[in-house]
């Protein structure tokens, strides 16, 4: 097998991963205190916020890696056809690795500055 069509592979691992669970989070929230989910102090504050932003960033979440995948397959494919070498395909997935850490990054400020919005300290809705 073509070694492009292998790192292709192993690069939509950690995307598609990311985009199922995000996928799951926004269908079907995780119940507060469960282990699981988009957990912040803002987000813990009520039952209410727990909910919101749950689904809030689930949805983001999807949002942006479902796009990110489609481009990660896109730059694979790019590679594919274009025969790049080993030292591409590193460079490719430490890229990869640090885009992805970005991408969470600006979820969780978008979605902690969204609940702040929403709701006080104590998780009660805003008038």
């Amino acid at each position: 097998m073509n070694y492009n069509v292998v790192n292709l592979l192993s690069e939509l691992i950690a995307p598609v991963i990311v985009t199922l669970v995000s996928l799951a989070m926004w269908k079907n929230p995780p119940r507060m205190n469960e282990g699981v989910g988009y957990k912040t102090r803002r987000s813990q504050s009520s039952e209410e916020a727990w909910n919101f932003a749950q689904v809030y960033s689930g949805r983001l979440m999807t949002l942006i890696f479902a796009g990110y995948t489609a481009l990660t397959v896109i730059v694979g494919l790019v590679g594919i056809l274009m025969n790049f070498g080993e030292g591409t395909g590193l460079a490719v997935l430490i890229a990869q690795s640090v885009v992805l850490v970005v991408l969470i990054i600006v979820i969780i400020v978008i979605t902690e500055n969204k609940l702040k919005t929403l709701f006080d300290e104590n998780g009660k809705p805003r008038e």
